[in-house]
């Protein structure tokens, strides 16, 4: 008990000293949100002008696409102030400086996990809470017990998102290279969930609910949410985001120990 409370000081402590840098900029640190909320916003303008001229989307309308579309930025924004970093794992591992993670007092994985707290990440919850807000009013939804639902939605997805870039990071400890697998397979799944999955081939279907489960992220839930029917899958799958989160989240966070275990310095 007390190792495991001094670990959550040590991590504390590292996470606030990771705030107070990137504060030190603080021009810097304010056009970098609104850098990211701008950016989600043109996503948004392009759906509404793809709505405009088709006027639904497989069923969809205008605000649930947005809905869609925000549930998955509001809960890649958790997942990019802890795991975003786990991306440039490999430059750590190129230049040698990732032996000091092994010889500290605190596990190399939340040790590297804690070393940056990307607070850039506010820049999606600008635009995501937003949105969502709008979404529910001009749709008039009336939740209850969905709350529970878009909380697990929001936990899951961050689980999800980071569990993938935690193993997409791991694959440095065999080839000391794994950012680039980052553009070609963490980021097409993130845009693909950016419309409803009955709009995809059922193979992509099958590999983004049963191999990278992204379609818990957002497309999944938001059936639940929106009172929506699946064509394919019953909307309940969605409530298990959460759940579904975890054990793809442990699965590869045991991979990245594996990867641990084979690590071999590259020197300075």
């Amino acid at each position: 008990m007390v190792s495991i409370m001094r670990g959550i000081g040590l991590y504390s402590y590292m996470v606030g000293a990771s705030i107070r840098a990137q504060l030190q900029y603080r021009y810097a640190f304010v056009m970098n949100i609104l850098g990211w909320a701008m950016t989600y916003a043109g996503t948004a303008v392009t759906m509404w002008v793809l709505l405009y001229s088709f006027g639904a989307l497989d069923g969809w309308i205008f605000w649930e696409l947005i809905f869609l579309f925000a549930l998955a930025v509001l809960s890649w924004g958790v997942c990019m102030i802890f795991f975003f970093h786990f991306r440039s794992l490999d430059q750590y591992i190129v230049n040698g400086t990732f032996d000091r993670f092994l010889v500290r007092p605190i596990h190399p994985f939340f040790h590297f996990m804690a070393m940056k707290f990307d607070v850039g990440a506010f820049g999606q919850f600008l635009f995501s809470i937003a949105a969502v807000g709008l979404a529910y009013s001009n749709l008039h939804l009336h939740w209850t017990w969905q709350w529970l639902v878009f909380l697990g939605a929001v936990i899951g997805g961050a689980l999800i998102q980071g569990g993938l870039l935690v193993a997409i990071s791991s694959v440095a400890f065999w080839t000391t290279r794994s950012e680039r697998l980052y553009w070609v397979i963490m980021w097409p799944l993130k845009s693909l969930m950016n419309y409803p999955l009955s709009i995809y081939p059922r193979l992509v279907q099958l590999l983004v609910v049963f191999i990278l489960p992204f379609a818990f992220v957002n497309y999944l839930p938001a059936l639940i949410l929106l009172g929506k029917t699946g064509r394919v899958f019953a909307p309940f799958w969605g409530a298990l985001s959460p759940l579904v989160g975890a054990i793809f989240f442990a699965l590869c966070f045991r991979f990245w120990m594996l990867g641990l275990d084979r690590y071999k310095s590259a020197g300075s």
